[in-house]
């Protein structure tokens, strides 16, 4: 499976083996920026410039769930999944300087709010082997 953002509000499913779309859904009310794939093969989370990052589950499109939102409705720009511990999920705002590390069990709050860069940030990507998480600036 291949998923794809269109910068758009829609999200293009793609099974690869077939080569044809399966499904394209409206992930949210802005521009999708960036998706990342969960621990297993149904789950996946979207980015979005309306300030929310959204989870959803390929085995049921109707329902997503919000799990978290910008206090001021700033664009997501990226997210990573740890694959350590798929509870968290790192992400950052538009011209932000801050990473927001989301536990997925508590939604909706930061789990931890990295602050300590002095540029925006531009990248983050999990270590693959433990629970460290790098940034780009």
């Amino acid at each position: 499976m291949c998923i794809r953002d269109r910068l758009d509000t829609i999200c293009v499913i793609w099974d690869i083996e077939k080569e044809a779309v399966t499904t394209q859904l409206v992930a949210h009310d802005k521009e999708v920026f960036d998706i990342a794939f969960g621990h297993d093969s149904f789950t996946f989370a979207t980015a979005g410039g309306d300030g929310s990052v959204r989870q959803f589950d390929t085995r049921n499109y109707d329902n997503c769930i919000i799990i978290y939102e910008s206090q001021y409705q700033a664009p997501f720009i990226r997210l990573a999944w740890n694959r350590v511990n798929p509870n968290y999920l790192a992400t950052f705002t538009a011209d932000s300087c801050v990473v927001t590390i989301i536990d997925l069990r508590y939604p909706m709050q930061p789990f931890v709010e990295l602050a300590g860069h002095i540029d925006s940030v531009n990248a983050i990507a999990w270590s693959p082997n433990s629970g460290y998480v790098f940034v780009a600036r």
